[in-house]
């Protein structure tokens, strides 16, 4: 009796199959194991030798310079996926990592905003419906520039190269927003710009939204709500508010602009483009050669460096998914149960902020970061809420300001038994104003009042300069439902 063709073939087409998807599976392998030996070096400033400088003592940053937290120190507490998915990103584990772990829920915020809030890895992958990452680039980059922290915008430049950027943007950007500016009147809204409608579109409402106070028009709103889906708008708003955070911190915090990042986007940002007295700590300590030494610009992504990005964001354990599900647990995903939990704990359910966030990911993350620094720690809540009051006044966002009015009822009401007065309030209220300006006005003398207290710690002003950065990016959020409002009235 003979057997069937079909009965042979489908065993071994079977068979086959399964040789073909070991295979598959082998190469992949190979192709990951490929990407992390390509990157496996990390690139950081040494502490020793950022702690031997002689950076200009009135800068802030000298303050905490003999605390400084090593990177291996950092990577040793839980952080190594984060620093290194940082530096497939931007090049560089930056030197703000040293200083923001002196208070620790500065640094937890810091990795949690940032991949909810850029959307990664959907917006990496270009993922469908994703906005495109060079949209993305541009608006960190324009709300960076408009805010003057010199830091952010090195980096910025940086991330944007890296995600393909065309360079000549970013040089031209400052003459892009002038031209905008004065075609704002023109009644078929044409420009002489080079950009796209979108591009064009991004870089305004950004450099807008980036300035302190908002100077972003309704022109603008109505344009941007015409070009993207309103899910894609709230990731637009949604970079630029992380960078409300990140400018205020690197600003505050007078971080020193690393040397490499500043020799491979000096030529390429535009050339009114300037380090200020704090971002220009490291380079002034470098010698003159060094000062003059450029690097080729930062390279484009390739396949590596995306899969790179990808291996970091899900290795087993200590990935940034898994870093992110135990920091977010507990926190709840709708909005209305967010502002529940926030009442709660602080006194106010920000629904303000939260009801015009529509995706889950970035409210969790808003809700996170808010119940992080609305507490007493180090400071007590009340005084935090106090320099608060006064920075919204020169934010003049009153939206803001009513949800800290809230707060300060809850404190003084609920939780006046818990709070601490603290010896040097006087001092921190005035650090904190200074602080509040964009660029920060911080003084010599201030810093030299903190070198000589000894009830004032890093960690302290760390917590303050964080609860300021979660301000503005608050402030960000409910500018743009200010305007976005006025559009439809």
């Amino acid at each position: 009796m003979t057997t069937p063709l079909a009965m042979v073939a489908f065993p071994l087409s079977i068979g086959m199959m399964i040789i073909i998807a070991l295979l598959l599976i082998a190469l992949l392998l190979l192709l990951v194991l490929y990407a992390i030996y390509k990157h496996r070096h990390n690139h950081y400033v040494d502490i020793t030798h950022l702690q031997s400088i002689q950076l200009d003592s009135g800068t802030l940053f000298s303050f905490f310079q003999p605390h400084l937290i090593s990177m291996e120190e950092v990577g040793q507490r839980g952080y190594s996926s984060m620093l290194s998915l940082t530096q497939h990103m931007i090049g560089i584990q930056p030197i703000c990592d040293s200083v923001m772990t002196l208070w620790p829920p500065s640094f937890d915020c810091y990795n949690i905003l940032l991949p909810n809030s850029l959307n990664i890895p959907e917006v990496i992958l270009g993922v469908p419906g994703s906005v495109d990452i060079k949209l993305i680039s541009l608006a960190m980059y324009a709300s960076s520039r408009a805010n003057e922290c010199a830091y952010c915008t090195s980096h910025c430049c940086s991330f944007a190269v890296r995600r393909g950027v065309d360079p000549s943007i970013l040089r031209n950007l400052l003459a892009e927003v002038s031209s905008n500016k004065k075609s704002n009147g023109n009644e078929d809204g044409s420009t002489t710009s080079s950009l796209s409608p979108k591009e064009s579109a991004v870089i305004k409402l950004a450099y807008g939204l980036g300035t302190v106070p908002c100077s972003l028009t309704a022109e603008t709103c109505n344009e941007v709500t015409k070009l993207f889906h309103p899910s894609q708008l709230e990731w637009l708003v949604a970079a630029t508010s992380l960078f409300g955070m990140f400018n205020k911190l690197m600003d505050g915090l007078n971080i020193p602009l690393e040397t490499s990042t500043y020799q491979e986007t000096i030529d390429i940002m535009d050339t009114n483009y300037t380090l200020g007295r704090a971002a220009a700590g490291m380079i002034e300590g470098e010698s003159t050669a060094a000062k003059a030494m450029r690097q080729p610009p930062p390279p484009t992504d390739d396949w590596t460096n995306i899969i790179a990005i990808i291996f970091h964001g899900l290795r087993p354990g200590s990935g940034a998914i898994w870093f992110e599900r135990r920091m977010l647990s507990g926190i709840p995903t709708s909005a209305e149960e967010c502002g529940v939990y926030l009442q709660e704990r602080c006194g106010s359910s920000f629904s303000s902020v939260l009801h015009w966030i529509q995706h889950d990911r970035f409210r969790r993350a808003i809700v996170y970061v808010i119940g992080k620094n609305f507490v007493s720690d180090n400071l007590p809540l009340k005084l935090k809420v106090q320099v608060g009051l006064g920075y919204c006044d020169i934010l003049q966002n009153a939206v803001v300001a009513g949800a800290l009015k809230e707060v300060l009822t809850f404190v003084e009401k609920e939780r006046a038994h818990h709070e601490k007065s603290i010896e040097v309030e006087a001092l921190i209220l005035k650090v904190g104003k200074a602080l509040s300006y964009a660029p920060s006005r911080v003084a010599p003398e201030m810093v030299k009042s903190l070198h000589s207290s000894e009830n004032v710690t890093p960690a302290m002003i760390v917590e303050l300069v964080t609860f300021l950065a979660v301000l503005q990016t608050l402030h960000r959020i409910t500018s743009f439902q200010i305007v976005q409002k006025e559009c439809r009235v």
